[in-house]
């Protein structure tokens, strides 16, 4: 087996652990609460864009404007979300979340990660430092991969099939 073909394999096998232990504390925590996974779908759109269209998040959940409202009305009598008018056009209203609405992200994705305090906990100071700057580097590309894709994501793609 060639460098790249154990490093790809290596790389694999630690994308299925850690996806399946943060997914598996995600849904056992998202279980707990009293959220459907849509709405805490919205919830983690929302924390991560900010305030959106009700339009947008219908679009994102793949679901009509009626469902959408039907899904946030739980979570604004329960104070997660407010609904605001669009100050440019009020015809359209905004979702946003509240303090308690960020809160409960926050506490989501703290569930979802705390397998790998006990991760950091097995491993040595040293083995720390050895694993830290391949870590660093894994980020970094990764987010240089984020950026290419938003920036092939707001390129306006060229009709070539046009008539001249």
């Amino acid at each position: 087996m060639s460098d790249q073909d154990l490093f790809l394999t290596a790389l694999r096998e630690w994308v299925e652990e850690s996806m399946h232990r943060s997914m598996h504390a995600f849904i056992r925590h998202n279980r707990q609460s009293s959220h459907s996974l849509s709405q805490t779908n919205s919830l983690f759109r929302l924390y991560h864009r900010g305030a959106s269209p009700v339009s947008d998040l219908a679009d994102h959940l793949g679901i009509t404007m009626a469902a959408v409202s039907q899904l946030l009305a739980p979570m604004e009598e329960t104070g997660l979300i407010q609904r605001t008018e669009d100050p440019d056009d009020r015809r359209v209203k905004m979702i946003a979340l509240t303090e308690k609405g960020s809160q409960t992200v926050r506490e989501a994705m703290r569930a979802r990660h705390a397998w790998l305090d006990d991760l950091a906990a097995l491993l040595t100071g040293e083995e720390k430092e050895t694993v830290l700057p391949a870590l660093l580097l894994l980020n970094q590309t990764a987010q240089q991969l984020r950026i290419e894709l938003h920036r092939q994501i707001a390129q306006p793609t060229t009709d070539t099939t046009q008539e001249r």
